[in-house]
Formats: structure tokens, sequence, C-alpha cells
């Protein structure tokens, strides 16, 4: 009788509104991620060009892999999407660390503040490098090279000389912001009462700081540095309009060289294989970061 009572419940329990009002979100997810993943991955183990319709696509394996990886623009192209994703990371941690303490200590004129900080974040991801390129690095009216006159220094042309750092000072720009904004969160979550004992204690700023706050936002750091991963990693915008990957292909990384792949050379095949590979880096990053921060999050 309870056996029969067990079965019921849970015949009863998989029949329940609960469940079943989930289905169309779960086969809207699978429509709109797992099925062009399935394709991607279908069209990346064949050789199709769009230049030449007459040719039926072509099973060749894992040859559109192997192209990549022995193809010098990709070899390239991974190198740089490590750069533009580990540099930026780092440097918008200790930004947004530095903005999030400065913002706290705030009494007056926080929400301006917040205002003015987080704006650079708001603002999309072309019109990003268009601000960069055109009013601040343009080699002629640029703002910076406005400044460097002032001092009596020589003009530079960033975008030509340094490209590469011109794409990690876009990246960082915008998303410092989005890190001081989670640090401030955390910040503003710290236990006043244990940072009141220790400087009762004798404790000095920096004491407090090391051993009180800086481990209190760890957590808030691993999760900032784990979204910022997933999403500068396939950055696109400062790169497409900031340099178009250039000069030559110095700051192309593996987003935009499928696009190229895609747009100029129509080959559908090693496209779809560089948007996997990139999927596949995404993530591996997402994975380690997130190993790393579920101790902490668990721990809180």
């Amino acid at each position: 009788m309870s056996d029969t009572s067990t079965m019921s419940a849970a015949r009863l329990g998989r029949l329940a509104p609960g469940r079943w009002a989930t289905w169309p979100a779960v086969l809207y997810l699978i429509i709109t991620t797992q099925i062009p993943l399935l394709a991607t991955l279908y069209f990346s183990l064949h050789s199709w060009n769009l230049l030449y319709p007459q040719r039926a696509m072509g099973f060749v394996g894992f040859r559109n892999y192997a192209s990549i990886f022995s193809d010098p623009v990709f070899k390239t192209a991974i190198i740089n999407t490590l750069i533009f994703t580990i540099v930026p990371a780092i440097l918008t941690t200790a930004i947004g660390l530095g903005l999030a303490l400065l913002v706290n200590r705030l009494r007056y004129g926080r929400g301006l503040a917040y205002s003015m900080l987080f704006a650079p974040f708001l603002i999309m991801e072309t019109v990003n490098p268009i601000i960069w390129k055109n009013l601040i690095l343009n080699p002629i009216y640029g703002l910076l090279n406005y400044a460097l006159g002032t001092f009596g220094l020589s003009p530079i042309d960033m975008i030509t000389t340094a490209p590469k750092i011109a794409i990690i000072i876009m990246i960082v720009w915008q998303w410092s912001p989005f890190m001081m904004l989670i640090l401030l969160a955390g910040l503003q979550s710290v236990n006043q009462e244990t940072v009141e004992a220790a400087r009762i204690d004798g404790a000095n700023p920096w004491n407090v700081f090391v051993h009180i706050t800086l481990p209190h936002l760890i957590p808030y750091l691993a999760v900032g540095m784990l979204i910022e991963a997933i999403l500068i990693l396939p950055v696109f915008g400062p790169i497409y309009v900031g340099t178009y990957g250039g000069p030559g292909n110095q700051t192309s990384n593996l987003m935009f060289s499928v696009y190229r792949t895609l747009t100029e050379q129509y080959e559908i095949g090693r496209a779809a294989a560089g948007g996997i590979i990139t999927a596949v880096m995404t993530t591996v990053a997402a994975l380690g970061l997130l190993a790393y921060v579920r101790p902490y999050m668990e721990r809180n």
C-alpha cells in the first residue's frame, strides 16, 4: 500500500503544474542554444564554401580544426584572445577595487559618483572604440596628443604603433565599472563590528584591509572575474571598429577571425570550427574559475 502511494505521489509530482509549466522555457532554451550548437558542430566537420555553390558539402572530419591550429593567422588570434581576456580581467579587478574603495568612503554625492563611474559600462560595445579612436587616440585632434603637446611631448598614434594596448585600454575602460559595482556590494556587506573591534585592538587601515576586507571580497572578486572572462573572451566591437584586426592581423582574436573567415572567404566549415574552439575556450575558462569560486561560495 505504501509503495502504491509512493508511486502515485511521484506520478502526481511529475504531472504537477510546477513541472510542466517549465517545459516551454526548457524547449525554448534547447531550440535557441543546443540546436545552433549542434548545427555549428556539424558544419565544422564539413567543407563548404559559399563561393562555390555547385560543390557539394563534403565530410572532412577534423581537418578544419587542424587547419586552424596550423594557420599562423589563427595561432595569432588564439594568443590575442588569451591576451585580451587575461590582461583586462586583471586590470579591471585592480581598477575596480580602487574605485570601489574610494566610492565606499564617500559620504556626499555617492549617487552622482555612481552615475559617472558606471556610465562607460552602459555604452554600446561598438560606440566605445569610436569614442577612443576619434576623440582620444586620434593622432591629429585627439585629447591624448593635445595633453602631450601641452607638456611639449611628441604626438603618438597608438592605434598604429601600439594597437594591442589600445584595444586593452578600450576593454578595461568599459569593464572596470562592472567590477567596481560587484566589489562595492562586497564592501558594503563587510561586518563593521569586526572592523571596529580590530581598530580598537590597534589595527591600522592597511591591516584591516589585508586581514578583514580582502578575505571578505575574495568571493566577489572570483565571481566578477568569472563573469568578465565569459563576456570578454569573445570580444568583438573594439577590434572590429577600433583596428579591424590590424595592422595586418596583430589585434585579431578568435571571434574576429571567425567573422573574417565567414564574410571574406565564405568558408562555412572553418568558421564553424573557429566558433567551436571559441566556445570550448569560454567553457574551460568558466569551469576553471567556477571550480575556484565554489569553495568560497559554499563557505559563505
